[in-house]
């Protein structure tokens, strides 16, 4: 009885055993196969957030830089710089300008001045966007997006120049990989899903996320049932992995990290169902492997347990193919990582290498197990080797960290001990309990050079490849700092070709763009080692001469230069003579920083140009203080339009022989509220520099046209006004305009009003008058050469323009006793008129001598104090009322007697 009750207690126990053995079994199978896949998990979710997370703000700020390059260019800011009445010749350069930098992956640019306006945009801007995404730290910059657009990144870039705003730049940087990051998350596993959302308010916004491709999520929660969903904690900036329920409440695993300082975050979620689907799949496997055990062990307690050990081997094998899958899932994720092309490691908290791959070997020239079991430092050039064991240190201890959680440009080192730029960013995270670091690292070596290139080219002239603006700038501020050192004087040269226009209209600009190729190539040979040529742009250079033991040493350099620039040119089948003009400014006694050294060099420039170019002229103070004069006249111009200050006078043009009124010409005058009355010739020189001649001009015609209605209303006889216009009105289309709607229409005043032009103004612009010319007369406008002989005289232009009436140059009016050569001289030209069928006016005719003089030489009219003083409106009126006018064709003023012979 007792063998029996002990053979069926050991049976109850062996069965308890083998009962108890099996369920240890399965369970710690199926615990060993869960825990790997949440450690394979979590590893892969992490490090394929960090590497997304990184795509996001490398494309941000890549498309950040491309923007920024349109608001760094020079052409720009001098374009937005430029005085409003020039932005319509402008525009079409800004145009094309604008749309040269749209093959930029940029799919739109526009424009601002500094006061808001718009002034100039290309391309198209998303409209309605669905989000509208401000990033934060990244001045200007917003991220947009809509479904038929995707995503777009507008950034906003204030534009300077010489260190002020003119404007803005507003820029759409289409981002598409963007989209490609969301749609690939599906290649980690087909239940993964990558969001991208950023704070609105206490709530957030998300952009389309990989199952929801085309729907934006705006102003939801950010939490459910009072459980904080993943991205609230990305959004408040941190960074790890949970377990946890989606918005939708399913329990997902996710991997959560801000982007970087913009504001945004993003999540990478799983679903654990789906994750845990194959452990319970391979389960399924083993869970029968585990009741044939528990059966065949019971039934050994009957059949002695021999069949117990076939058994067992029988359900070791199944549990090493079941490892194996699991090692299969393993390679799948690591296939991944292995494939990108981003340098990832993962490093232990000591240091150590654990995984390296593929793209950081071939960064950095190693295999792979060269580096792991190895301290990270070996990839490190000195100081950083011998110093990062103290930084893991110090950041084990304090927390304080400069790489974690942030990207940087450092240097890496190869295997053969060569050094290269890269970009890396590290990132924490916990396993198993133990701190882990995972580095992302990607070669910058072509982003360095492009970077390279784009400064060169930021900073160079493009067409002859000297030193921009801001390069000169850089340099003359060097040579300050190096002055105020040793003591040395340097000087600053401003070079600006003389007539370089002219090259361009008769040779085209391809041509001249080869002559300023030409004329940078002549500087440089000039000038010795040392010393600097740059071009700010147009026909202006700048040279900054070092080491210079006296001042006469730059007077030497100046004079070599003019020299040297004065000297022949071959441009193919053309041989050019050019000269320039100089104006050098020395340090210290010129000016002491950059801008007043520049400046000072220019006004030296203008000096040179004034006393009769091809010279130069060093800074003088008083030279100055007149070029200041001249500013404040021409600041005094634009106050006296608006202020009444300037007053219009009238005089009578006669014949010689009827002395009746045949013309009126004006003569402007300003009431200065300090200088008194100016004359004009005080002031509409500056004005023609100043850019407002063309304003003064359509004041006189606003006030002749208001006295030829008040003439008309009295019933008065009117001979023709002729008003004095410099070459810069002259050309002026809308000016044309403003005469020929006086002059036509309803009310109109048909050949009362003319328009007279200096001989000096046509030679100076020959092409450009004669092109205004034929706008002048298409619109019915008189059209009299002034001042003819003056020096200037061309028989070629005379023919050319083909006036009706030319008057003489003051310095031609003489009497008796004048000389015989004199005399000659204007004999000659008013025959030379007359055989063209000229009418000609002798000008400041003042004494009865010079009338008489003037009428025995044949004139046909004379202007000036004896044929009528400078009279108002109203004085005029009433010599208009008193005089006999000619009557109705009538010809006067043409009668030509033969000269006296002297």
């Amino acid at each position: 009885m007792k063998v029996r009750r002990r053979g069926e207690t050991i049976n109850i126990v062996a069965a308890l055993l083998v009962v108890g053995v099996g369920l240890v079994t399965g369970l710690a199978v199926f615990t060993v196969m869960r825990s790997n896949a949440d450690v394979a998990l979590q590893r892969n979710l992490v490090s394929g957030l960090a590497l997304r997370v990184q795509w996001v703000v490398r494309d941000i700020r890549d498309a950040r830089v491309r923007v920024r390059m349109v608001a760094t260019r020079p052409f720009l800011a001098d374009k937005l710089a430029a005085p409003p009445r020039r932005a319509g010749a402008a525009l079409t350069a800004v145009d094309r300008g604008l749309r040269a930098f749209l093959v930029m992956r940029l799919s739109a640019l526009a424009l601002y001045r500094d006061n808001g306006t718009l002034y100039a945009h290309v391309g198209t801007f998303m409209a309605h966007p669905v989000v509208d995404m401000p990033l934060r730290g990244k001045l200007g910059a917003t991220l947009l997006w809509n479904e038929g657009r995707g995503f777009v990144l507008r950034v906003a870039l204030p534009v300077y120049r010489r260190h002020a705003v003119v404007g803005w730049v507003v820029g759409d940087a289409p981002v598409p990989s963007l989209s490609r990051l969301l749609l690939g998350a599906k290649a980690l596993h087909s239940e993964a899903n990558a969001a991208l959302c950023g704070p609105a308010g206490a709530r957030m916004s998300c952009f389309p996320d990989t199952f929801d491709q085309s729907q934006a999520f705006v102003h939801i929660k950010r939490s459910r049932a009072g459980v904080p969903l993943p991205m609230s904690y990305a959004l408040a900036g941190r960074s790890g992995f949970v377990l946890t329920r989606n918005y939708l409440g399913h329990r997902v695993a996710a991997a959560y990290r801000p982007v970087a300082d913009t504001g945004l975050g993003m999540v990478l979620t799983m679903d654990t169902a789906a994750l845990y689907a194959p452990v319970y799949h391979e389960f399924t496997i083993v869970l029968p492997l585990i009741v044939a055990l528990l059966a065949a062990a019971l039934l050994a307690l009957r059949w002695q347990f021999a069949p117990l050990v076939a058994e067992l081997v029988a359900s070791e094998q199944s549990a090493r193919e079941a490892h194996a899958r699991l090692k299969d899932t393993e390679s799948y994720v690591q296939a991944l990582v292995n494939n990108v092309d981003e340098g990832i490691a993962t490093i232990s908290e000591t240091g150590v290498v654990e995984t390296f791959n593929p793209a950081m070997a071939r960064f950095f020239g190693y295999a792979p197990e060269e580096v792991i079991g190895h301290n990270v430092s070996m990839l490190m050039p000195e100081p950083h080797r011998s110093h990062h064991d103290d930084y893991l240190r110090h950041y084990r201890e304090t927390g304080e960290a400069r790489v974690i959680g942030t990207g940087r440009e450092l240097t890496g080192r190869r295997r053969d001990g060569s050094e290269f730029p890269v970009d890396l960013r590290v990132s924490e995270f916990y396993l198993g309990g133990a701190r882990r670091f995972i580095g992302t690292v990607r070669d910058a070596t072509g982003r360095k050079e492009a970077e390279r290139r784009m400064e060169y080219v930021a900073t160079h002239d493009a067409l002859t490849d000297l030193p921009g603006r801001a390069l000169i700038q850089g340099r003359i501020d060097q040579l300050i700092r190096r002055a105020e050192r040793s003591g040395q004087l340097f000087a600053v040269m401003f070079v600006d070709l003389d007539d370089f226009k002219g090259v361009n209209d008769s040779l085209g600009h391809e041509q001249g763009d080869r002559f300023l190729r030409l004329v940078a190539r002549r500087l440089q040979e000039t000038l010795r080692a040392e010393d600097m040529v740059g071009r700010l742009g147009g026909d202006e250079f700048v040279i900054l001469t070092a080491a210079l033991v006296t001042p006469l040493d730059a007077a030497l350099i100046a004079d070599k230069l003019l020299r040297a620039l004065t000297a022949p040119y071959l441009l193919e089948d053309h041989t050019l003579y050019s000269s320039a003009s100089i104006g050098v400014a020395l340090y210290p006694q010129d000016g002491r920083d950059v801008d007043t050294l520049l400046r000072h060099s220019d006004a030296a420039m203008y000096q040179a140009k004034r006393s009769g170019r091809g010279l130069y002229r060093c800074y003088d103070e008083a030279v100055n203080a007149t070029s200041h004069d001249e500013i404040r006249l021409a600041s005094g111009l634009h106050k006296a339009l608006s202020a009444g200050e300037l007053v219009l006078y009238y005089r009578p043009v006669r014949t010689v022989r009827e002395r009746l009124v045949v013309a009126i010409e004006t003569v402007l005058r300003w009431r200065h509220p300090v200088q008194g009355l100016l004359d004009g010739d005080d002031f509409l020189g500056i004005a023609e520099e100043a850019g407002l001649a063309v304003s003064l001009a359509e004041w006189t015609l606003r006030q002749v046209g208001g006295e030829l209605k008040r003439w008309r209303d009295q019933g008065l006889e009117m001979p023709p006004v002729y008003i004095r216009l410099g070459s810069r009105p002259f050309r002026d289309a809308r000016l044309q305009e403003s005469f020929a709607a006086l002059l036509s229409g309803r009310g109109g005043y048909p050949e009362m009003v003319g328009v007279e032009i200096r001989e000096e103004d046509v030679t100076d612009d020959p092409q450009g008058v004669l092109e205004a010319l034929s706008g002048w007369r298409r619109r019915g406008v008189d059209v009299m050469l002034g001042d003819y002989g003056g020096g200037y005289s061309s028989l070629p232009y005379l023919k050319a323009l083909a006036p009706r009436v030319v008057r003489l140059d003051a310095a031609l009016t003489v009497d008796d006793s004048a000389d015989a050569k004199s005399v000659d001289d204007l004999t000659t030209i008013i025959a030379t008129l007359h055989a063209l069928d000229i009418v000609v006016v002798a000008s400041h005719v003042t004494t009865p001598e010079q009338y008489e003089a003037m009428r025995r030489w044949g004139c046909d009219r004379y202007a000036g104090d004896l044929a009528g003083p400078l009279m108002r409106a109203n004085d005029c009126a009433t010599c208009l009322r008193e005089e006999r006018m000619p009557a109705v064709g009538q010809k006067v003023g043409v009668a030509r007697p033969r000269p006296d012979p002297l």
